[in-house]
């Protein structure tokens, strides 16, 4: 019997954005005391999608949520994910950069670092492995699977080989994860893999209409040793094979999915009830609706785009136009951060009935060579338009310059942070100097930064005041900040009347982005002053990263006032709307 082994992608696929703004530090530990029962091989809680939630919804530290998350991981290695020299943004930064991120990712507890890169260009990793090797943390580079070429293209051997090559990989990882391989195609990709290392094979799969077990299991067939899993319902929303599914597709085969059923099943149980209604809703309508060869959460940022404009229909024709556009910038694959730019300017094509009038400006940039290599010939019309199109600055980011810039005191692991998100960082760090904390150590004791973070998270989320503890002899006090008065008498901060106990229901922002009262520009608003609304129903828009979220009332009233005017810029809690619930 061949035993295979699967990575968990459970917190990774809870946190993404935009759906991480309802999760939190505790939940993800929760969650990883759960699953670090259930005998993955490893657990992944961070990537790109997961780190921008973190610090532009949450305005929490990415590294506060992986420590949190290996605390309760027992002895199962936790995982992040890459994207070549851009690490979690889409700027890329220098080796200097790299070198501190994966120090602070050992530092922080990452027992393992999995790295890909849109073009596959395995010369973005050199820095990622030596970094991984001074840390002494696995290192797994990742062969993407796009539109183009053709399976039987040379280019995927020669890929793979040069991939598997770096010095200290600890396996080869092969991603489909847009759906774009059929079985038998990914089982060639595993072989080609399998031929030219002698590492294990790893195998992700996310798929449209319940086809990711199934991919799942042709690709063990041809020789994959793990497959990256979820549990429960939280993978059909992330439309990746869900371990249970596996393991039981795999019974009367000559090969095994190791796992401890009973501890995946409790597992699963505790995981489901943080999925939010509406991310079960999308996911059901995904899986009965046309399948389509894109990522889930491109998917989703598409749908909500053309649904908007009434052009829902659409669907296919722009994932059609997605593969044309991939293969004329070159043969990109749909990996981050390419692939939203792709899909947005497929979109374009579908929406203006035009192709080519205007280029996303990274896709230009990918387009002249000045991310890397190119996988294949660029078309003349896209070689005229990215010529013309301005220029993208993608000189690398250097830890002096970030030094010279950053405020004084900032630490190395907030230094490579501000380097991908420099405003959300300061913003961060804004947030805690907010809170001001006092502490009073008669003994020396040391005070865990966890700990701080928690008592943080729980002033912010009662009508304490501050809170205070003592621990070995230290006393800890967490203190809200008090906000100067304004002319008209009222409280500046978050929410503004928020502070004003007037007896009206607050509804606030879930995330950072983008107020609309309507949903396009000619359309009556959803609500209005004075009028009456019921639970469920939507009050507003807030657009985040091209994906438009309801934000519906969860009691049932009078709008008394909109609080945020048309098109204007939210933070994660601002004030949206009070409701009188008379």
């Amino acid at each position: 019997m061949n035993r295979v082994t699967y990575i968990d992608t459970t917190l990774r696929d809870l946190a993404t954005y935009p759906w991480g703004s309802s999760i939190d530090a505790n939940d993800l530990a929760v969650a990883a005391g759960a699953l670090a029962q259930v005998g993955a091989q490893a657990i992944e809680v961070m990537d790109p999608r997961c780190a921008r939630a973190a610090l532009e919804l949450r305005t929490e530290s990415p590294w506060d949520r992986i420590r949190a998350v290996v605390r309760h991981a027992s002895r199962t290695p936790v995982g992040i994910v890459v994207h070549g020299t851009m690490l979690w943004h889409d700027r890329p930064v220098g080796a200097d950069v790299v070198r501190q991120f994966v120090l602070s990712a050992a530092e922080a507890g990452v027992g393992r670092l999995r790295a890909l890169d849109p073009l596959n260009d395995a010369a973005a990793f050199e820095a990622i492995a030596a970094a991984s090797r001074e840390a002494r943390i696995g290192f797994v580079p990742t062969l993407v699977a796009g539109p183009a070429p053709d399976i039987g293209d040379a280019r995927w051997e020669r890929e793979a080989r040069a991939l598997a090559g770096l010095a200290g990989a600890a396996a080869l990882c092969v991603s489909d994860g847009g759906g774009h391989l059929s079985p038998g195609q990914l089982a060639r990709l595993v072989e080609v893999a399998a031929g030219v290392t002698d590492i294990p094979i790893e195998v992700i799969v996310q798929a449209p209409g319940g086809l990711a077990p199934i991919l799942a299991q042709s690709a063990i067939e041809a020789g994959a040793r793990a497959v990256y899993c979820a549990a429960g319902a939280l993978a059909m929303t992330a439309a990746r094979p869900s371990a249970e599914t596996l393991r039981v597709a795999l019974s009367g085969t000559s090969n095994a999915l190791s796992v401890d059923r009973d501890a995946l099943h409790a597992a699963a149980r505790i995981i489901g009830p943080m999925l939010t209604p509406d991310r079960l809703t999308l996911a059901a309508a995904d899986l009965f609706g046309p399948a389509v060869a894109l990522p889930p959460d491109l998917e989703a940022a598409l749908v909500s785009r053309l649904g908007r404009l009434g052009m829902s229909r659409s669907l296919l024709a722009v994932a059609d136009e997605v593969r044309l556009v991939a293969t004329e910038i070159g043969a990109a694959t749909l990996a981050y951060p390419l692939g939203d730019a792709i899909v947005t300017q497929a979109a374009d094509h579908v929406i203006d009935g035009e192709r080519w009038t205007d280029i996303e400006p990274i896709l230009a940039a990918t387009a002249l060579g000045q991310l890397g290599p190119v996988r294949g010939p660029v078309s003349d019309e896209v070689l005229a338009v990215a010529q013309a199109a301005s220029p993208v600055d993608t000189d690398p980011v250097h830890l002096a310059a970030i030094v010279h810039d950053a405020p004084r005191g900032v630490s190395e692991e907030d230094l490579v942070l501000w380097a991908q998100f420099p405003e959300a960082v300061q913003r961060l760090i804004g947030r805690r100097q907010s809170l001001r904390t006092e502490v009073a150590d008669e003994e020396g004791a040391a005070i865990d930064r966890a700990l701080l973070e928690t008592l943080i998270q729980a002033v912010e989320g009662s009508a304490e005041a501050e809170i205070s503890v003592e621990l070995g002899g230290a006393r800890v006090t967490v203190r809200r900040a008090v906000a100067a008065p304004l002319a008209g008498g009222t409280t500046a901060g978050r929410a503004g009347e928020a502070a004003v106990d007037d007896g009206l229901h607050h509804v606030t922002s879930p995330m950072v982005g983008t107020f609309y009262r309507a949903p396009s520009p000619d359309a009556d608003p959803f609500v209005s002053e004075g009028q009456r609304v019921e639970v469920g129903q939507t009050l507003c828009l807030i657009e985040a990263m091209k994906l438009f979220n309801e934000i519906t009332a969860d009691v049932a009233g009078v709008v008394r006032k909109l609080c945020v005017e048309n098109t204007q810029g939210v933070e994660f809690g601002d004030l949206l709307v009070l409701i009188d619930p008379a």
